[in-house]
């Protein structure tokens, strides 16, 4: 076992991932420290340390003058909650949710979902009641997105992430940050790289012709919305085009018609749009007003949501990878309640932009 880490902390992981697959099971006894001793060449207080860190995790029991004894996975006693007030709201969280949920158990970790436990329609009030219940209930972890478009926001949220971490809680940060790029927290996040994403999707339209490259969003988009913007006018200057070329559109939720009048009086081609739920009555809109898509205008979306693929014209979106997010940071949340002290990590994994009907091909003439 050749690793910068402690030898007793070597032994506690072969261990512990021997158990995880079951190699002891439930109920089994582990080999005697004497024997552990002789199998890593090491003393036995290096045995106990490593024993002890798994009886803390618990993982297995150990009693004295009867060996140590694998425990069942429910009793492992870790356990997160999801502190994400709109989460019925966006549709990439539930997917994201249910892999950490899936993940999560794999672990033995038990995830508490919003709906066990408030109804708040307030969301300063609900974020604020969440945490309380996680505190109250010692609730070993929490996967938090900070909640936008409300006063004072980046100070709320860092109040929250103060109240819970101080309460000896781990936080891991889903999708977005608490502050605008290129401001960060400590602490670990997990998602999507939004600049990336709106620089492939700018390059894409670019590729297939667009001159004129609108981004349409609704008036302060959220963080995530603004770097996808960041990154759609870096692929202009990719093209030894200016930045400025990228027209900034806002979306009228209640009259999409509006937006899309003033999107045909400008001559866009090329247009990109926050996330589906934008462009999905955008591209109504357009096509109402006898809009050619996409030989006179191309449109691109974000997210992929499910019926991104059934619009009337199929609408290109740039996928999210929900289940590999979730996966990862379930991942990253068991290894922050594990190692407290290791360095934040900020995980970004890459997506995947699918072309459909509405941007399939270059503008004709």
């Amino acid at each position: 076992m050749n690793s910068p880490k402690p030898k007793y902390l070597q032994i506690h992981d072969e261990i512990r991932e021997l158990i995880e697959k079951q190699t002891w099971k439930p109920g089994d006894f582990l080999p005697t420290e004497e024997e552990l001793c002789k199998k890593y060449q090491v003393s036995r207080p290096t045995i106990a340390k490593a024993l002890q860190l798994l009886a803390k995790e618990k993982k297995v029991h150990r009693r004295a003058g009867f060996g140590t004894k694998v425990l069942p996975p429910g009793r492992s006693g870790l356990s997160a909650g999801f502190l994400i007030p709109r989460l019925h709201e966006t549709e990439i969280f539930e997917p994201i949710c249910a892999s950490i949920t899936e993940t999560a158990g794999m672990e033995a970790m038990r995830i508490i979902h919003p709906a066990e436990m408030n109804r708040e329609t307030d969301l300063r009030k609900l974020a604020m009641n969440l945490a309380d219940r996680f505190i109250a209930t010692k609730t070993r972890g929490v996967f938090f997105t900070p909640i936008e478009q409300i006063p004072d926001q980046q100070n709320f949220n860092m109040e929250i992430i103060k109240r819970l971490t101080g309460n000896g809680i781990r936080v891991v940060l889903l999708d977005r940050d608490v502050y605008p790029w290129p401001k960060q927290t400590p602490f670990d996040l997990v998602g999507i790289d939004n600049i990336e994403a709106g620089y492939i999707t700018a390059l894409h339209l670019l590729g297939n012709g667009c001159r004129q490259l609108a981004f349409v969003s609704a008036k302060n988009p959220a963080m995530t919305v603004q770097l996808r913007q960041i990154g759609s006018a870096e692929a202009l200057v990719h093209e030894n085009r200016l930045p400025q070329e990228l027209m900034q559109v806002e979306y009228h939720a209640d009259a999409p018609e509006i937006t899309a009048k003033q999107l045909l009086a400008c001559n866009a081609d090329g247009i990109i749009c926050a996330n589906d739920a934008t462009a999905a009555p955008l591209l109504r809109a357009l096509l109402d007003l006898g809009a050619d898509i996409p030989n006179q205008i191309q449109v691109c979306g974000f997210d992929d949501v499910k019926y991104a693929s059934l619009l009337s014209v199929p609408l290109t979106s740039y996928h999210q990878p929900c289940k590999d997010i979730g996966k990862t940071a379930a991942r990253v949340m068991l290894n922050r309640i594990r190692y407290p002290d290791s360095p934040a990590l900020r995980v970004t994994l890459r997506g995947e932009l699918v072309i459909r009907d509405s941007s399939c091909g270059p503008v004709m003439a």
